[in-house]
């Protein structure tokens, strides 16, 4: 890419870097739930305004999501940012959401002078709740992607690594009903719903042998019983199948369907099984584009990516939903110093104090960066957006499977 290009990109992030650190360190300092993060919302929806961005607030009926475009002065490619901004309960930004929203809304505000020149239109996307509600599958049943030549976002992890797919993931409840009874006097005349229920997580247990490598299987007992002299006649559990593409993961659900079903023949007891969370589909990243982030990230900004060739880790994202509207990539970027390859995990408070340091926005600042560059070279070189459509074109592939590993 041509030098001027270039330092054009890094004058404009770096100017950008007072206001985005900013917004990084309010939401951070200020963490909401999914579904209650109006303040992190108004603050990336005012300064997306400032920059010229039209806003269209409560998107898809949801309060705290937004979508905000900036069409250049030519016509060229649509290209999606989406950020996350809710926070964990008792452990604030502890998945560092505050800096994904940042690396969003920097990106696109940074995008915008190329797509008046080049052509091009910028679109961010605020999608809200994504550790509970999982916003963006309600999003991408209505169409919030669907119009996207390519939907980008980055998550912080312990070391930077191009787009990672995940598994899905089936969310279900059982409910056992049974019938009360004196457990010392009259046992005889129950039926112990908690019979059923542990015969259900048996056979669960054992069916864990007999399905493919990188499938997953939780489940937690919600209700089981009032008191151990009461025959219990009512149990509830909660389960999730995973699995790297979401029909096996469907597939393997319905054997536990089948497992539930026993156990309530064999107790007498009746069985009810009905969804419970949002299922989120497999995320089938576009590695195109993925390999296009990464390799300038190291060419032009000197990171050294990890690259996990496509195969899925343990987790879940709704990002996966997005994934099968348009081609789409989540990478994750490191928030420690250059050199530092201490692990450390999400979902803890350790994590949570990273994501509020100089250091994690400076981080992200090299992102903004890389994801303009990026956008430019989508709005200038044809071929890369061909390759990208090309590769989705396959995307729904039976053949396409994938491996798995073990997580970040």
């Amino acid at each position: 890419m041509d030098k001027r290009i270039l330092d054009r990109v890094n004058n404009i992030v770096d100017g950008l870097e007072p206001e985005l650190k900013k917004l990084a360190l309010d939401i951070h300092d200020n963490p909401e739930l999914g579904l209650e993060e109006f303040k992190a919302c108004q603050w990336q929806v005012d300064l997306l305004t400032k920059y010229g961005f039209q806003v269209e607030t409560n998107y898809c009926g949801i309060p705290t999501a937004y979508r905000a475009t900036y069409k250049g002065a030519k016509v060229g490619p649509r290209i999606g940012m989406l950020g996350e901004y809710d926070a964990l309960p008792g452990l604030g930004h502890a998945c560092g959401h505050n800096l994904i929203c940042t690396m969003a809304v920097g990106s696109g505000i940074a995008m915008r002078e190329f797509a008046d020149e080049f052509g091009g239109e910028i679109v961010v996307i605020g999608t809200p709740a994504e550790e509970t509600a999982g916003a963006k599958v309600e999003m991408s049943k209505k169409g919030a992607f669907d119009d996207l030549d390519v939907a980008m976002m980055s998550h912080p992890a312990y070391a930077d690594c191009d787009s990672l797919n995940t598994n899905a993931i089936k969310c279900f409840q059982v409910e056992f009903f049974g019938r009360a009874a004196h457990a010392a006097a009259f046992p005889e005349d129950g039926i112990n719903a908690l019979d059923a229920m542990i015969q259900l997580f048996s056979g669960v247990g054992l069916l864990r042998q007999q399905v493919k490598d990188g499938s997953r299987i939780h489940g937690v007992i919600l209700d089981g019983g009032k008191a151990p002299n009461i025959i219990p006649d009512y149990t509830k559990a909660l389960f999730y199948a995973r699995a790297p593409r979401f029909a096996y993961a469907m597939e393997i659900s319905e054997r536990i369907y089948d497992i539930a079903r026993g156990a309530a023949l064999a107790t007498g007891c009746r069985v009810e099984i009905n969804d419970a969370e949002e299922d989120f589909k497999d995320t089938c990243s576009n590695r195109y584009l993925s390999d296009l982030m990464a390799d300038n990230m190291e060419t032009y900004l000197g990171h050294k990516f990890l690259r996990s060739g496509g195969i899925a880790i343990a987790g879940s994202s709704d990002l996966g939903d997005v994934s099968y509207c348009c081609p789409a990539i989540q990478t994750t970027t490191g928030l420690s110093a250059p050199g530092d390859e201490t692990v450390y995990k999400p979902h803890t408070p350790e994590f949570a104090v990273r994501t509020g340091t100089e250091q994690a926005v400076k981080n992200c600042m090299d992102f903004v960066k890389g994801f303009t560059i990026t956008a430019i070279q989508l709005m200038t070189e044809p071929k890369h957006l061909e390759a990208i459509r090309e590769e989705f074109s396959h995307i729904n592939d039976p053949k396409a499977s994938k491996g798995f590993v073990s997580p970040l």
